[in-house]
């Protein structure tokens, strides 16, 4: 709308007007009220934290100083939407185990409510030293129909402390290096690190924002502590005098040796932008195609995990 040269104010009262969400339809009409004050876009924006990253914000406010807010605009977009597709990709790869894992545990409880105790008559008649598997199974399944509850407040209880301590930072640290550790999914979290910091570096340093500001928006962008205290590292660094590469170079261990390297020639080259975008799309282009050969590659092992489940039953 602002490329078609439409006023700010009225290309907000289009969008508010079109906009369901009655909570947007608030925030869009303040900030044609703060805009109309005086303020400028990314002021306005400022008030809506929650609404409105930093990142947004930030790009906005670099492409009001150039006098191309519906250029700045753009590539936001663009970041977004790519951010958007990447999470959607992680998610859809990881839907199929979840599934299937979730049934596997629906089914075990079934089994052990209904079948298991119809069974145990039939053991009981017997008379005789039943096998360590079969004790076990019973052991499980009278645990479940007769102290049901507090299995459950056990289950919530541990469930319960997981969470609390993976918010504390020293839980964060290591989970979030565990899940980089992990077969396959690891090397997919780690390209996905890599796409999402070279995609908002570039997004960033593209719209006019200085190199310091933008890795500390980059940092707060990203999710895993290791990756944030990098840029955070890096961000330190160039306020001393060093090139952003130094730090990505001497990281190996999170970020690929490629982006260190892609890095360096921008900063050489005075193309730091246009490397970043292209180091993105690589690595984003490598996670979409690893992710849709997840699935063959989760399947054989699930299969595994079914088997040893119904064989380990079956023996019992």
């Amino acid at each position: 709308m602002l490329d078609a040269g439409l006023a700010l104010s009225r290309a907000l009262n289009v969008i508010e007007r079109q906009t369901k969400n009655k909570a947007m339809k608030d925030v869009l009409s303040s900030l044609q009220k703060t805009i109309s004050g005086g303020k400028t876009l990314s002021q306005s924006m400022n008030m809506f934290p929650k609404v409105f990253s930093q990142l947004f914000i930030s790009m906005v406010a670099a492409g009001e100083q150039s006098g191309n807010i519906a250029g700045a605009l753009k590539i936001i977009a663009n970041q977004m939407e790519k951010s958007y597709a990447l999470q959607r990709r992680i998610r859809g790869a990881m839907m199929y185990p979840a599934i299937i894992l979730i049934i596997m545990i629906l089914i075990s409880i079934l089994m052990l409510t209904y079948i298991v105790p119809t069974l145990m008559k039939t053991f009981a008649d017997l008379k005789i030293t039943l096998p360590l598997t079969t004790r076990s199974v019973i052991f499980v399944s009278d645990l479940v129909i007769n102290h049901g509850l507090l299995v459950l407040a056990g289950v919530i209880i541990i469930v319960g402390g997981f969470m609390a301590w993976s918010k504390k930072e020293s839980g964060k640290k290591i989970i979030h290096y565990a899940i980089l550790k992990i077969p396959i999914i690891g090397d997919i979290i780690k390209e996905v690190n890599s796409a999402r910091t070279a995609r908002t570096l570039s997004s960033l340093l593209t719209s006019g924002v200085d190199v310091v500001q933008s890795l500390k928006i980059t940092r707060d962008v990203m999710q895993n502590v290791h990756y944030k205290a990098i840029l955070e590292k890096t961000s330190a660094a160039v306020e001393k005098g060093d090139v952003i590469s130094k730090v990505f170079s001497e990281s190996t261990k999170f970020y690929p040796i490629f982006l260190g390297e892609m890095i360096s020639v921008g900063e050489e080259t005075g193309k730091i932008g246009e490397m970043l975008m292209g180091v993105a799309v690589y690595y984003e282009d490598d996670v979409e195609q690893r992710t849709k050969d997840m699935s063959t590659v989760i399947e054989p092992f699930l299969m595994v995990i079914i088997g040893a489940a119904v064989g380990f039953f079956a023996l019992a």
